[in-house]
């Protein structure tokens, strides 16, 4: 074995940090794992030492369309020959059934793929991280009873993007807890070696670091104070109006692709209000964080040169006078934002602290990312499949809506089932059958 994957292997930052990482030589033999990967997989050390990656983790048998083999192998070998990290997404690879010779437990992943490098820059072997996302997976997976994550009548961008969220908010957890490692790469494994472990730490000011520290425990102790059925993204947006002056509302927002969205949590009816007139008018800083990826900083909202004409008139006359959108974003997509709204008139600057407070928000919401976030999307597809199916049911059997929706509850009623659950069982069998 190369001394980088050994010096890497006995590292203890590779030991003792809850990230799953796997290290992998040029042949793509499994040459180092440590005890997060072998939680996350069910295996032992014995059987994955020294073993061929895909003897280790074949593709199911039984998912005639599995495509994480090639895919792991795409990603890996694009890695090896051009010794730079690859982000895969979101990717459901099924793992062997170590308790049911011939099983195997349906997994889905957000790996990253890094290159291992020996003193002089060559490749030596890749380091794989990756985040077990199979909770919300499978939840999404079962919303329309298909079968799949994206099957017909979800909304595929928005259920794509919620798992990146949790994979990214997995990752972003990892660099703000106190016991987080700051990188690989001082084991002596090569420049590549850091990325996606942590890194990003390096460098930060004695205090920031306190002041992270301070906002990071303020959030936490929200989270656990906050009165029952809040959650921790209402926590988020409570301790971010407390936290930063000038912050009179704070708003947590899932985008999608379109006119998809999902609002996660607002401090007030006021802030949903401003952030829903967004939608409205179709312009303004969160969608603008959302799409290009940077923060939209607005102190003075009411100045001649604002860019959403629209928004802006409607904004101030319910009283805003700054606005500041942060986005929420993964290596390779932006999947939300966090917005601040100041009422009366503009300020000179941003709070302090914003964007420090939203990065450490952005980790935080890990702590009951899962429940949340799953929740409401999984809402949000049951009322699409609802409208839809009232939709096709006023069609085909030329009938008003609210006779639709009747019929519709009526029946779910009958048959002792959800009303999503019907309505999708509706439209799996268009054109629908309905009582004379």
């Amino acid at each position: 074995m190369h001394d980088a994957l050994r010096a890497t292997s006995d590292s203890p930052l590779f030991k003792v940090t809850t990230a799953p990482y796997l290290l992998l030589d040029t042949g793509l033999h499994i040459r180092g794992v440590n005890p997060a990967y072998l939680r996350a997989t069910g295996r032992s050390r014995e059987e994955l030492t020294g073993a061929f990656l895909f003897d280790a983790f074949p593709d199911n048998p039984e998912h005639t369309d599995s495509t994480g083999v090639h895919n792991l192998t795409t990603s890996l070998e694009r890695v090896l020959r051009h010794g730079t990290p690859h982000d895969m997404g979101i990717q459901r690879y099924d793992i062997p059934e170590s308790r049911a010779p011939g099983g195997f437990r349906v997994k889905a992943w957000s790996p990253v793929n890094s290159p291992l490098t020996d003193g002089d820059g060559r490749v030596v072997g890749v380091l794989h991280h990756v985040e077990d996302i199979t909770t919300v997976y499978e939840s999404l997976r079962h919303a329309d009873g298909s079968g799949t994550a994206d099957g017909a009548g979800q909304p595929t961008a928005l259920l794509r993007d919620v798992m990146l969220a949790l994979a990214f908010h997995q990752r972003a957890a990892r660099l703000t807890g106190p016991a987080a490692p700051v990188g690989l790469s001082g084991a002596g494994a090569g420049a590549g070696a850091g990325a996606g472990a942590g890194a990003g730490t390096n460098g930060t000011s004695a205090a920031g670091l306190a002041r992270r520290d301070a906002l990071w425990h303020g959030i936490a102790h929200a989270t656990r104070q906050g009165p029952p059925g809040r959650g921790c993204l209402a926590a988020v947006c409570d301790c971010a109006v407390r936290e930063l002056p000038g912050a009179d509302a704070a708003v947590i927002t899932l985008q999608g692709d379109g006119a998809q969205s999902v609002q996660l949590a607002t401090t007030s009816q006021w802030g949903q209000r401003v952030e829903e007139l967004q939608w409205i008018t179709g312009c303004g800083p969160s969608l603008t964080a959302f799409v290009t990826g940077e923060p939209v900083l607005v102190p003075q909202l009411d100045q001649p040169s604002t860019r959403w004409p629209l928004f802006t008139d409607a904004a101030c006359r319910i009283g805003v006078g700054a606005a500041f959108a942060y986005p929420l974003s993964t290596a390779s997509t932006t999947v939300g934002t966090l917005t601040l709204y100041h009422r009366g008139r503009g300020l000179a600057k941003p709070p302090a602290d914003a964007e420090v407070f939203a990065q450490i928000a952005a980790a935080v919401l890990l702590a009951d990312l899962e429940g949340d976030i799953t929740a409401r999307a999984r809402a949000t597809a049951d009322r699409g499949d609802i409208n839809t199916a009232i939709g096709v049911l006023a069609a085909t059997q030329q009938i008003s809506t609210n006779d639709a929706l009747a019929w519709l509850r009526t029946m779910a009623r009958n048959k002792s089932m959800p009303l999503a659950d019907f309505a999708r069982e509706v439209l799996a069998r268009r054109p629908p059958e309905m009582p004379s």
